[in-house]
C-alpha cells in the first residue's frame, strides 16, 4: 500500500470510529465492549504464541541440543492471557480507566497530526487554520486526565467522537489542500528537466 492510501484509510477508519463514539456515545455498555474486545485482542495472539512456544519446546526437546524455548516468552504469552481473558471476564473494572487511555491516544494522535502538518508537509507549508484541531485534541485530551470529567464516560466518549471526525476532515482537507501543490511541483520539476 502506498503513502497516499495509507493516508486516506487512516482518515475514513478515525472518521468511522469518531461517528460510531458520537451515534453510541450514550449507551454505558459501550465501554464496556471496548474492554471485551481489547480483551479478545489480547487473549488471541497470546494463545498463539503459548501453543507456539510448546510445540517448539516438544520439538527442540528431541534434539540433542537439549535447548529448550525462551522462558520470557511463555511468561509474557500467559500474563497477556491471563490479562486479556480477565477484561472479557470483568470489564467493569478497567471501565474506569478508559477515559485515560482516550485522553492518551487524543494527546498522541494530536501531536502526531501537528508532525505530519509542520514536519512531513515540508518543502510546503500548511496554513494556521490546519493547526487548529490538533491543538483541540492535545488541549482536550489533557482536559480530560486532569479534571472530574473523565468520571463521565459518555462525555468523554462523545468528545472524543466529536474530535476524531473534527480530525479526518481537517486531515482529509489537508490532504486536498496538499495533493494539487506537489503535483504541480512535479510538473514543473518534469518540465524544467526538459
Amino acid at each position: 500500500m502506498n503513502r497516499r492510501n495509507s493516508y486516506w484509510l487512516t482518515i475514513i477508519v478515525t472518521a468511522v470510529v469518531g461517528i460510531l463514539f458520537i451515534l453510541w456515545h450514550g449507551r454505558i455498555e459501550l465501554l464496556s465492549w471496548i474492554v471485551v474486545a481489547m480483551g479478545i485482542l489480547l487473549a488471541i495472539p497470546a494463545v498463539y504464541n503459548l501453543i507456539f512456544a510448546m510445540v517448539t519446546t516438544a520439538r527442540q526437546s528431541d534434539k540433542p541440543s537439549g535447548r529448550t524455548t525462551n522462558l520470557s516468552s511463555v511468561v509474557a504469552s500467559v500474563c497477556t492471557l491471563a490479562l486479556g481473558v480477565w477484561m472479557m471476564i470483568n470489564p467493569a473494572f478497567f471501565v474506569g480507566l478508559m477515559a485515560y487511555l482516550f485522553a492518551a491516544l487524543l494527546v498522541a494522535y494530536g501531536v502526531y497530526q501537528i508532525l505530519v502538518t509542520a514536519y512531513f508537509s515540508r518543502p510546503y507549508s500548511m496554513p494556521w487554520f490546519f493547526y487548529i484541531v490538533p491543538v483541540l485534541l492535545v488541549a482536550a485530551g489533557v482536559v480530560i486526565l486532569c479534571t472530574s470529567v473523565r468520571t463521565m464516560n459518555s462525555v468523554v466518549v462523545l468528545v472524543t467522537g466529536i474530535l476524531l471526525v473534527a480530525s479526518a476532515i481537517n486531515w482529509a482537507m489537508q490532504r486536498m489542500t496538499l495533493y494539487p501543490i506537489r503535483k504541480n511541483a512535479e510538473i514543473g520539476a518534469t518540465d524544467n528537466r526538459r
